[in-house]
């Protein structure tokens, strides 16, 4: 009988602690939403290149991809870790972002691939290889 109620009480205590973390995923400002912040890291650890808010955005996010390819059908997780290769102004963007506004990967990639389109570095053409001469 002592054992039960140790159990119980233990039941508990985690339920409290679990409730506890809950609440501060809802009431914490961040442009994730609480579904995808809810998601925690297991696995190795994983080196991103940081994004420096200068060189193509694309090729970020093939880097990107290819360092968490583990992850590749996990949006949720893949939307957590981006923030990670993320630099300084790169960051300063993304907690700027709108309260839980972000809900999938794929919308967070297009937000980051608009907000850096300037960086994104294009083929020229038949008329910029003309005005070359």
């Amino acid at each position: 009988m002592a054992q039960l109620q140790a159990m119980a009480e233990q039941l508990k205590r985690l339920t409290l602690l679990h409730n506890e973390k809950a609440d501060k995923y809802e009431t914490e400002n961040h442009p994730l939403c609480t579904r995808i912040r809810r998601r925690t890291w297991e696995g190795e650890d994983i080196t991103f290149s940081k994004y420096d808010s200068m060189s193509d955005p694309r090729m970020h996010v093939t880097i990107f991809e290819e360092a968490a390819c583990c992850h590749l059908y996990d949006e949720d997780m893949l939307a957590r870790l981006f923030q990670l290769s993320l630099g300084e102004e790169a960051s300063e963007w993304f907690y700027e972002l709108k309260d839980q506004s972000i809900t999938s990967y794929r919308q967070l990639k297009q937000e980051f691939l608009d907000q850096y389109q300037h960086s994104i570095k294009k083929k020229p053409t038949i008329m910029d290889l003309a005005r070359m001469r």
